[in-house]
């Protein structure tokens, strides 16, 4: 199910139904880091009284992803949603200033909404000059969110002739330093600001001590949080499947949208089989395994994983789910399952590592060994999950597995040579999710 997001326009009506007033601080197509390529979207700041209110009107929404607010991330005054196709929603009831806390920003905050105006469908637009220091400000922060700002300052500096009002709003709210330093480099197209000065007066020593701090914090992902600018993997992760949502903490793969993808097609396969008994290999966080237990209440799940941070987490969603028939296990492949009476599962499904290494790309601090799988063409897992599978599958019984398009022209070959059907696969993008029939007795 492809999640769509709100435009801004609905966005801001169900905001104001709620009482709040939102001032838009970016809506364009300004790209900015998700875990989706081209990530657009909105960013929106409310007053602190109001950011309850306005959470509360974005929760219910269609989003993918969310970040979990604890540990670092609690010092950052914003929610961040993402839906599929990477558009995003940045709430903010405060401006960012890490790694000094928001509250360093509070006048020039304070300066955006005393100078706003209103805008269209009900929006409170930045005054141009306003918007030009707090875009600067933040092309000075540390971190790939200060890379965005940093592309928009052209943009927004370009919409005024006269820069004297962006100087004297600077100078009150104690950012002189920094917005005189990025305007200059914009004008001079010498590349975005380096670390350097950016508040005037005693605060500019806090932001040296802070710059030194963060710069010097390991490991890596801690540097990414003290500049506000968290990638996928540096902190806990909601993600919603099929109607369930898990969480996955830090070093667990987060489910990806074609997880939904699997749900559908394994439910389909089960179709009206009775008290099924379903297998899924590498489950991660559970997401697939929790949405096939919680969408047949009949079946009988055995989810199993070689992570031990991922078990833990599966673990922990199955409890907040209240999903007891599913059994999460430690093991790799189907280990755990030895000894099991043969021919029982009515479906295996495997979305393990598969990428080989040529292709390999890191995504944001997710591990390797968690995309990269073994052999020179990736498939060495999944090969040895076919494998094996086959005492466990009934007659008729499906594996259903997940890789590159091309990497199932190489591997249906061999699962006919074992005893398998391949079907036809289901394409999303460069992926497939590729299910393939046990032919005869699983014995």
């Amino acid at each position: 199910m492809q999640r769509q997001a709100p435009d801004l326009a609905s966005l801001v009506a169900a905001l104001g139904d709620a009482g709040v007033q939102a001032l838009v601080l970016r809506a364009s197509d300004t790209p900015a880091p998700g875990p989706a390529e081209g990530d657009r979207g909105i960013a929106l700041l409310v007053r602190g009284r109001d950011a309850a209110a306005a959470i509360a009107v974005l929760e219910p929404l269609s989003w993918r992803y969310s970040w979990i607010r604890r540990g670092l991330l609690r010092l950052l005054p914003m929610a961040y949603y993402w839906w599929d196709g990477g558009t995003y929603v940045e709430l903010y009831w405060g401006l960012p200033a890490a790694p000094l806390p928001s509250i360093a920003l509070a006048p020039l905050s304070a300066a955006l909404w005393r100078t706003a105006r209103a805008g269209p469908h009900g929006t409170m637009q930045p005054d141009p000059a306003a918007l030009v220091v707090h875009v600067a400000v933040q092309a000075c922060r540390p971190g790939a969110a200060g890379d965005d700002e940093w592309a928009r300052l052209g943009e927004v500096r370009s919409a005024l002739g006269d820069l004297t009002q962006v100087d004297a709003i600077a100078r009150r709210t104690r950012v002189r330093r920094g917005v005189r330093r990025a305007l200059a480099a914009a004008s001079n197209r010498t590349g975005r600001p380096g670390r350097g000065p950016l508040f005037d007066g005693l605060l500019g020593l806090a932001w040296r001590v802070a710059l030194a701090v963060q710069a010097r914090a390991r490991p890596r992902r801690w540097r990414r949080l003290l500049a506000g600018s968290p990638a996928l993997g540096d902190a806990p992760i909601r993600c919603r499947v099929a109607g369930v949502e898990v969480q996955a903490g830090t070093g667990v793969f987060v489910p990806t949208p074609d997880a939904e993808l699997f749900v559908e097609e394994a439910l389909a396969r089960l179709g009206s089989v009775p008290d099924p008994f379903v297998v899924e290999v590498g489950t991660g966080c559970g997401a697939i395994a929790l949405a096939l237990a919680a969408a047949r209440p009949d079946a009988e799940v055995h989810a199993i994983e070689l992570a031990a941070d991922a078990v833990h987490w599966a673990r922990r969603n199955a409890r907040r789910l209240r999903l007891d028939r599913v059994t999460i296990s430690r093991g790799s492949l189907l280990d755990p399952l030895r000894g099991r009476p043969k021919g029982r599962a009515a479906i295996v499904i495997a979305n393990l590592p598969f990428y080989p290494a040529d292709d390999y790309a890191a995504i944001g601090s997710v591990p390797r060994d968690t995309i990269q799988g073994p052999g020179a063409d990736g498939l060495g897992l999944l090969r040895q999950l076919a494998r094996d599978a086959i005492p466990l599958l009934r007659p008729g019984g499906s594996l259903l597995l997940q890789m590159f398009a091309w990497q199932w022209e190489v591997l249906s070959a061999e699962l006919r040579e074992l005893g398998y059907d391949p079907g036809t696969p289901r394409l999303s993008g460069p992926f497939a999710i590729c299910p393939a029939e046990l032919i005869g007795t699983g014995g």
